[in-house]
């Protein structure tokens, strides 16, 4: 289970990246600030949270309960806001965007619950 807080930043990272690049037009977080600061916080914090648990995690083992629980939380934010729920049954037609958030979120969401379920023993 020691591999999942890098999946956890991988996965966060690989989100961040994707709403902070300018695919396919413009960046989604920035077109977030220009229209509303706090949408875009909560936009950035979906992937800031875990990435920075999952950092502290891989700095000081093992993850934490409260640590995993905090990537949990963004990660299940993530899939509410972006209603990763309505993309899967379209998923192959929704571009290479798309696919990549909602993987980051679906693979994120997994490693974050796996981590509280069997959490890491300190050897």
């Amino acid at each position: 289970m020691k591999h999942l807080k890098l999946v956890i930043v991988l996965s966060a990272a690989v989100g961040l990246l994707v709403i902070a690049l300018p695919i396919g037009g413009g960046s989604l977080l920035r077109g977030m600030f220009e229209l509303d600061m706090l949408e875009a916080v909560v936009y950035a914090a979906i992937f800031v949270l875990p990435l920075v648990m999952g950092a502290m995690a891989l700095v000081r083992p093992p993850m934490l309960a409260w640590q995993g629980g905090v990537a949990l939380a963004g990660f299940v934010l993530g899939v509410v806001r972006f209603r990763v729920w309505e993309t899967l049954p379209h998923l192959a037609g929704a571009g290479l965007h798309n696919g990549l958030l909602v993987a980051a979120l679906v693979v994120g969401t997994l490693a974050s619950l796996l981590t509280l379920l069997r959490p890491e023993v300190t050897a």
